[in-house]
């Protein structure tokens, strides 16, 4: 089953071209890497796949449907940048909200509810559920997040460098939760500037400069 189809994907600023000619398919239950340069269009792309950013042209297919009926089976972690961590969340609350769509806008998700507490344990995070996002470590803080999309139950999880930042310990623990939900059968794909890791650890690679510039398993890339 193919899990994203993306078919001549262009996204335009003005006269400014952040990504063009952008024509992949990817296979599900795989792990893909996103691999440039900054400025060289990754994070455009995922917020292309989530529906946050609308094509200038092209289009894309989601689980072999339009993008917006399959909006809900799609996780998107965005970098550590962009959060605000000093909003006063503790890791049970940012995991929760994962539910929303599950038990309604206006409802209290049970502080019992086994989903939350199942995402938990999959990331290791189960004993530090009352703990505020903003004391977490940086490690910490992006799997709080892998696990609110797990809660959210996701098919495809979009990540935007999510090991950036990370020691060498984090990083070993991210790609273990990363690596049972490929075995699980979900679709990662994610940016990261790391080459060595997507030698090692991903199925595929999507090299962008703006545009493609290769894709397919690691070392032929």
């Amino acid at each position: 089953m193919t899990a994203i189809e993306i078919e001549n994907v262009w996204v335009k600023y003005g006269a400014f071209v952040a990504i063009s000619d952008v024509m992949v398919s990817v296979p599900a239950g795989k792990m893909i890497a996103l691999l440039g340069p900054n400025g060289s269009g990754k994070t455009t792309l995922l917020k292309v796949l989530s529906g946050l950013i609308k094509p200038s042209e092209g289009s894309v297919r989601v689980l072999e449907g339009k993008i917006n009926d399959a909006k809900w089976k799609m996780a998107y972690v965005p970098q550590r940048e962009e959060v605000y961590w000093d909003y006063p969340l503790t890791v049970w609350d940012l995991v929760a909200m994962g539910r929303v769509r599950a038990v309604g806008p206006f409802r209290w998700v049970d502080r019992n509810d086994p989903i939350v507490r199942g995402a938990l344990e999959v990331v290791g995070m189960a004993e530090l559920s009352d703990r505020r996002i903003s004391d977490l470590s940086g490690g910490q803080q992006q799997r709080a997040f892998l696990a609110r999309a797990i809660a959210q139950g996701g098919e495809i999880y979009l990540l935007d460098e999510p090991i950036a930042g990370l020691d060498a310990a984090a990083e070993a623990k991210l790609f273990t939760v990363l690596d049972f939900l490929r075995t699980s059968g979900k679709t990662i794909v994610m940016s990261t500037h790391d080459i060595s890791t997507t030698l090692e650890l991903f199925d595929y690679v999507l090299l962008l400069k703006n545009k493609p510039i290769a894709f397919g398993p690691p070392k032929s890339v």
